[in-house]
């Protein structure tokens, strides 16, 4: 056999393609609402995923949605009534401004405070450094 007819029978014998392009999958937002509280079942889970500290994703959430919260446990506790949409996109829109790097778009960023306040997002992947907004 030549080597074509040997690469021919190799691309055969391959499996078809079943996993996904992206290299990390964020967790769906596990959100109810009880009474006028919305609540973020495993918002611990997302922090995790993102490499994020949750205090900080919170104050982010808050901010957005103009409503007080709290962390409870691995919960996150929103005092208003939010529809799940809406949770959904602010917690996209953090997403795209504190996790993926601004030069190379990959997700293998970590933020550091370098003064009060005042936060440093640097690529672990192409060594880029920028600034983010406050929180």
């Amino acid at each position: 056999m030549s080597y074509d007819e040997y690469l021919d029978r190799a691309y055969k014998n391959l499996p078809e393609k079943t996993a996904k392009t992206e290299r990390f999958e964020i967790p769906a937002a596990e959100v109810i609402v009880q009474g006028n509280k919305t609540i973020i079942k495993n918002f611990d889970a997302i922090t995790g995923k993102l490499r994020r500290e949750p205090r900080h994703m919170a104050r982010y959430l808050f901010k957005e949605l103009a409503a007080p919260g709290s962390i409870d446990g691995g919960r996150l506790i929103i005092n208003s009534k939010i529809h799940e949409r809406a949770i959904v996109e602010k917690i996209r829109s953090y997403i795209e401004t504190f996790l993926y790097c601004k030069q190379c778009k990959l997700p293998d960023t970590k933020l550091i405070e370098v003064e009060r306040r005042l936060m440093v997002m640097i690529c672990e992947a192409c060594g880029a450094r920028s600034a983010v907004p406050k929180v």
